[in-house]
């Protein structure tokens, strides 16, 4: 009997050791997965503007300097503290008409310049900023949008605040898209907003970390590093993937939306776009979905039509 005794404890300490060593190991795992994923850009990886990419959108950023007037901002977040540095560029025009352009992935606030000009020569002032851990905002932690949307909110009551919004509208590319996606629709936000556009937008925090760890081809099933990862981003963040899913955002969003994408996009296929448009809580919405162009290419692409669809935007919300 005490040999029997002993046994089982042995056996029950076995059980449980080993069964620490699965949560700890699961615990670390989990770990990975999101300083992995919440960390895909730094400021210094995303300093700078290369040459090829102004050749690339024909535009000359010593000339667009000399022809705008830009005031630098330094705005305080309302949400940790730091400060979101940005570019508000006035419109030719005397205009209270405001835009605030969220750049993507890898990004800063100078690759908004090219649609920035759009906008300009439209009468619309612009604001555009560097999101968190790029260009100069210190803010660490690229959340898809989850975090980056309170230095949007923040950038738009900015321009309320400074009598620059009789219309103001937002415009997000790739994961700027997320981000515009989840400040929209902010009840607080939304009510000092009259349209938005949506370039290629990311639509799943989700899907994205999960195309991640399959490319990463680790070996370990997928399901169980998505279920450790959400569990410890919930833990250490404070929010679950679906927490920063924009379809459910999106169905909050009841101004006038343009959603743009491609059939093409290997980045953020077609059905993010498609999913996020169905989702839209408002009747007026568009979808305009071209066939060939790569992620974010439209406005290279299509360009004219591309035009016509904001400006038809912009139109409706001046009459």
């Amino acid at each position: 009997m005490k040999k029997k005794k002993i046994l089982r404890k042995i056996l029950f300490i076995t059980v449980i050791l080993l069964l620490f060593l699965f949560l700890g190991g699961s615990y670390y795992m989990g770990t990975l997965v999101v300083d992995g994923s919440t960390q895909l850009v730094t400021n210094e990886d995303t300093k700078d503007v290369s040459e090829s990419f102004w050749e690339k959108y024909g535009i000359s950023y010593e000339t667009f300097q000399n022809t705008y007037e830009i005031k630098p901002l330094a705005i305080p977040s309302s949400f940790e503290g730091h400060t979101i540095p940005g570019d508000l560029i006035y419109s030719p025009e005397a205009s209270k008409n405001t835009v605030v352009l969220v750049h993507g992935l890898g990004g800063n606030r100078y690759t908004n310049y090219p649609v920035a000009e759009f906008f300009l020569k439209n009468g619309y002032n612009v604001i555009t900023y560097d999101q968190r851990s790029s260009g100069e905002n210190k803010a660490q932690k690229t959340t898809f949008g989850y975090w980056e949307k309170y230095d949007l909110m923040d950038c738009v009551s900015y321009a309320r605040e400074k009598g620059l919004g009789d219309t103001i509208g937002i415009w997000g590319t790739s994961f700027g898209g997320a981000t515009a996606v989840q400040a929209a629709a902010c009840e607080n936000t939304q009510d000092n907003l009259s349209f938005l556009i949506l370039d290629c937008p990311v639509s799943s925090m989700e899907w994205m970390i999960e195309e991640e760890m399959r490319q990463m081809d680790t070996g370990l099933p997928l399901s169980y590093l998505m279920f450790w990862g959400n569990l410890v981003n919930r833990i250490k963040l404070g929010f679950s993937y679906g927490d920063a899913d924009c379809t459910k955002a999106a169905e909050n969003i009841r101004i006038p939306t343009l959603v743009i994408n491609s059939e093409a996009d290997e980045v953020t296929p077609y059905f993010m776009g498609k999913d996020i448009y169905d989702s839209l809580g408002g009747a007026r919405k568009e979808l305009w979905t071209v066939p060939d162009s790569k992620h974010t290419d439209m406005w290279l692409d299509h360009n004219r039509e591309y035009c016509e669809k904001v400006l038809s935007l912009l139109n409706e919300k001046a009459d």
